[in-house]
């Protein structure tokens, strides 16, 4: 019980101190793989977009390392574990819908979530 307690205090706490996401999911005139037509075409396309935006998310991440103080680097290795299990869960969420609209909306959640989190990264202690 003391985890669930502690998971959901972190959870709101990425929530609210987080910057909005940019990348919105499905949002007006988004089209991440263009005119794919079988879910299947879709799903693979969002998984190698995902996988790209994957590898900015770690080069911004290992940048990013360099850049900080080093007293910094615990507390960045600890948001970057708690949110992997954020978006890993957040994610899972959308996947659970019924039928095969639920692989669209997990991959489509990876997608979107890892870009995000990659941009963010990458502006991180830039603005000083």
């Amino acid at each position: 019980m003391k985890h669930l307690i502690l998971f959901a205090a972190v959870g709101l706490a990425v929530l609210f101190t987080c910057p909005a996401v940019a990348t919105e999911m499905f949002g007006p005139g988004s089209r991440p793989c263009g005119d794919k037509s079988t879910t299947r075409d879709m799903v693979e396309c969002l998984a190698a977009k995902t996988k790209a935006a994957d590898q900015h998310l770690n080069a911004a991440y290992k940048d990013l390392l360099q850049r900080i103080d080093p007293e910094q680097a615990e507390p960045l290795k600890a948001a970057e574990r708690a949110w992997i299990q954020y978006r890993d869960a957040n994610c899972q969420f959308y996947s659970a819908h019924e039928g095969t609209i639920s692989q669209l909306l997990g991959a489509e959640c990876m997608r979107a979530l890892t870009v995000d989190r990659a941009a963010e990264l990458a502006k991180a202690d830039k603005e000083d």
